[in-house]
C-alpha cells in the first residue's frame, strides 16, 4: 500500500510539473507560426483569483499536445496579469476538440511552485474546471469542442482558481 501511494505521489507530481513547464516554456519563447485561419476566438476569464501580484499563465491544446506535456509546449499559450476577472484570448483557433490548463504564478517566478509533498501551492484550474484525483485532470475530462460552419466563432470559457486542499 504505501509503495502504490509513493507511486502515486511520485506520478501526481511529476505530471504537474510537466503541465507547468509546458505552459512557462511556451510563454517565454517567441510567438510560433500564426495558425491558419479558423473560424473561433476564445476568450478565456478567470475567477477566483486571490491576489494581484504574478500572472495568470494559460495552454491551449489538442489531444496530441497534452499527451506530449512536458516534452513539447502547446503551440497556443499566453499569459495576463493576475486579477479576478483577468481574461485572455485565442483567435484563430481551427475547429477541434481542446483543453486548457492553466495557473497562477503569485510570485512571478515563471513556474509552478510545489510544497514538500509535490503538491502545487500555487492556484490551478482547467477548462471545464475539471479536478484530478493524486494528479492534474485527464484530457477527457478538461476538453471542449469548436465545430464547424453553424457555431457562434466566438466561445467564452470560464476557469476557477483554486490550490489544492489537504486534510
Amino acid at each position: 500500500m504505501t509503495s502504490n501511494l509513493l507511486f502515486s505521489r511520485t506520478a501526481r507530481v511529476a505530471a504537474t510539473l510537466a503541465i507547468a513547464t509546458s505552459i512557462s516554456a511556451a510563454c517565454s519563447l517567441a510567438s510560433p507560426e500564426p495558425v491558419e485561419p479558423g473560424t473561433h476566438q476564445i476568450e478565456v476569464v478567470f475567477s477566483n483569483v486571490q491576489s494581484e501580484t504574478g500572472m495568470i499563465w494559460a495552454s491551449l491544446c489538442t489531444k496530441e499536445q497534452h499527451a506530449k506535456l512536458g516534452q513539447e509546449p502547446c503551440e497556443m499559450s499566453a499569459r495576463v496579469d493576475a486579477k479576478d476577472g483577468a481574461s485572455m484570448s485565442f483567435s484563430d483557433v481551427p475547429s477541434g476538440i481542446y483543453a486548457i490548463s492553466a495557473y497562477h504564478d503569485s510570485n512571478a517566478n515563471a513556474a509552478l511552485d510545489f510544497d514538500t509533498r509535490g503538491i502545487p501551492y500555487e492556484p490551478t484550474g482547467n477548462s471545464g474546471n475539471a479536478k484530478g484525483f493524486f494528479g492534474p485532470p485527464s484530457f477527457n475530462q478538461m476538453k471542449f469542442r469548436l465545430s464547424g460552419p453553424g457555431e457562434t466563432p466566438a466561445r467564452q470559457i470560464s476557469i476557477k482558481l483554486s490550490t489544492v486542499e489537504m486534510p
